[in-house]
């Protein structure tokens, strides 16, 4: 059985969460003008991934770039070969990265209050914090009692600024779990942005739905 839908509607990143959790083999086609790629699932897994002449991961981030465009679900459909090998929330978190890279993104122009405030519609965001490089709070959206939120950020500030002296490169992104709920830190060249998320959030999904509020 086949079901086809829009990206529109349903974001990818949750296509591919139902798919994954059903753990049934199951194959999910993407077209949007001339892009035309496929994604495999099998045993709980992302298991292929193909776009043009990409295969594997290089495929699914190029996929998972995608906001518009149309998709078909095919229950019982076997994929031809394995060329993912990560679990499936690793690939989707690596791919939210690279959709919202510099490159991906393109100009950032959004001041920091409307970024807040779109970022703030978004389901399971709780709080939005947004600093400049220098570790500055320009627009927070913290509920009463919550300023916590500038403290946590500060402290991956610090850490960016850390990663200039030491061989690890500086983060695209990072989750951090707390007993009440987990942030979602991310860079925004040149912004750093904080989200509080509740506890039944999906950092992945939220990833998805991000290039579509920060530009």
């Amino acid at each position: 059985m086949a079901t086809t839908g829009s990206l529109r509607e349903i974001p990818l990143a949750a296509l591919i969460e139902t798919g994954c959790r059903s753990r049934a083999a199951a194959r999910l086609r993407l077209r949007h003008g001339d892009l035309e790629g496929e994604l495999y699932f099998s045993d709980g897994e992302l298991v292929h991934a193909v776009c043009g002449e990409r295969k594997g991961e290089p495929a699914s981030w190029r996929l998972l770039c995608q906001t518009n465009g149309q998709c078909v679900l095919e229950d019982e459909v076997r994929s031809p070969e394995r060329t993912l090998h990560r679990p499936w929330q690793a690939l989707l978190l690596e791919g939210m990265q690279q959709a919202t890279s510099p490159e991906a993104a393109g100009p950032r122009s959004l001041p920091p209050g409307e970024l807040v405030s779109r970022v703030k519609a978004l389901e399971g965001v709780l709080a939005v914090v947004v600093a400049g490089p220098d570790g500055v709070v320009l627009a927070t959206d913290v509920p009463e009692g919550k300023g916590e939120a500038e403290g946590t950020l500060t402290v991956y500030l610090a850490a960016e600024a850390l990663a200039g002296f030491l061989p690890l490169g500086a983060f695209g992104h990072a989750v951090v779990s707390e007993p009440q709920r987990r942030w979602l830190i991310l860079r925004h060249p040149p912004l750093i942005v904080g989200l509080a998320l509740s506890p039944q959030a999906s950092p992945a999904l939220v990833l998805a739905e991000l290039p579509g509020r920060l530009l």
